[in-house]
């Protein structure tokens, strides 16, 4: 009996340090986020049973699954890392400030600018996707711009609260330098927990667009989850149609493969530039990111003249090496004759720019060596 009682006060007591750790975590980690209200969320048609669904059946990796991927992670035998060299700053910036350019600043980052208007997606300029600082995937290398010496921004757009998607230390260091932040629905509760004045923020479902200064944003379907640490699905995740000024664009963010494209197109294309993300996949995740192959697929359910990947090349998040995804991509789209735009980060490209194949092999040791 006594030995009993041991077990039970142990058990208590991990128990206990569990809520005091989940507690503290929640209300004195900022980074975390708040969630939104589950009443004002009930009235999405994409809201089911306490959570955002998506239109078709989609499964990420399932906690049974968490043990093998683990042991794959330390026994995979793949170039996790570029080399040292790895860095990028701006540069290329065009003066004629009449034609819309094109700046990744790595992961899904991305700048747009035209007509002294810059709009950013997906604003993820800090060194780690985590809520902590300390822990966490790193960045291979900083950004090629920093979030404070972003330029003055007409919209900041998210795809989802994921923290390679939605970082709090760059959020807050761009929120007085935006004008709007371009949100899914229930994002904006962290966003106002982070001091981002509410009048600042929109908030959409799919197929919501706001018109103003030239600028047209959309919210568009994608097949994905949402989830900061303790929570999951209690925000909305999008895609995003930006239209400036006659130039049409597509920005995926995050997403796997399903039909939708192809309805996005009929409504809002045909596009200028479809831009696409390509890593991080895995058979345990498969319906929540695409990889190089399939998205070529979902660029040819539209409309677009080029295609350009992201979410690849900045976080080492999956078990393929740090430079399979654009490998991949750069070959298939030979093979296919698919109009692809391969540019480095940090590089400013306009749409009639040519396809930089083959850029980073110089920082894959395995690559270069061959």
């Amino acid at each position: 009996m006594k030995i009993l009682i041991k077990i039970l006060k142990g058990l208590l007591i991990v128990v206990a340090f569990f809520f005091l750790g989940y507690y503290m975590v929640k209300y004195f980690v900022p980074s975390v986020g708040k969630a939104p209200n589950s009443k004002e969320m009930a009235s999405s048609p994409y809201y089911n049973k306490g959570k955002f669904v998506n239109v078709v059946p989609t499964k990420s990796a399932e906690f049974t699954q968490v043990p093998r991927i683990l042991r794959n992670y330390f026994k995979r035998d793949v170039e996790t890392n570029p080399t040292k060299d790895y860095v990028f700053t701006e540069n290329n910036k065009q003066e004629n400030d009449s034609i819309l350019q094109v700046n990744w600043l790595g992961h899904a980052a991305v700048l747009f600018y035209k007509n002294g208007k810059y709009i950013l997606a997906d604003p993820m300029l800090g060194k780690r996707a985590s809520p902590f600082q300390f822990m966490g995937p790193e960045r291979f290398s900083a950004p090629p711009i920093s979030a404070e010496d972003l330029p003055e921004l007409e919209a900041v757009v998210i795809s989802h609260d994921h923290y390679d998607h939605l970082d709090y230390e760059t959020i807050k260091k761009i929120t007085a330098k935006t004008k709007y932040f371009y949100v899914p629905t229930g994002v904006k509760a962290s966003l106002e927990y982070w001091g981002v004045p509410t009048e600042k923020i929109k908030e959409f479902s799919w197929w919501d667009t706001h018109t103003e200064n030239g600028i047209s944003i959309t919210a568009t379907p994608a097949r994905h989850f949402s989830g900061r640490l303790f929570s999951q699905n209690n925000t909305f995740w999008a895609s995003w149609v930006i239209e400036m000024e006659g130039e049409n664009i597509y920005f995926g963010g995050d997403t796997g493969i399903f039909d939708g494209f192809r309805e996005i197109d009929e409504k809002l294309g045909p596009f200028d530039l479809a831009i696409m993300p390509i890593g991080a996949y895995n058979d345990a995740w498969h319906d929540i990111h695409m990889d190089p192959i399939e998205a070529i697929e979902a660029f040819q359910q539209m409309r677009a003249k080029k295609i350009f990947p992201i979410h690849w090349g900045t976080f080492d998040l999956a078990l393929h090496s740090w430079y399979e995804p654009i490998l991949d991509l750069e070959n298939q789209a030979v093979e296919k004759d698919i109009p692809l735009l391969s540019i480095p980060q940090g590089k400013w490209f306009r749409l009639d720019a040519e396809t930089e194949n083959g850029w980073w092999k110089q920082y894959s040791e395995e690559i270069s060596s061959e």
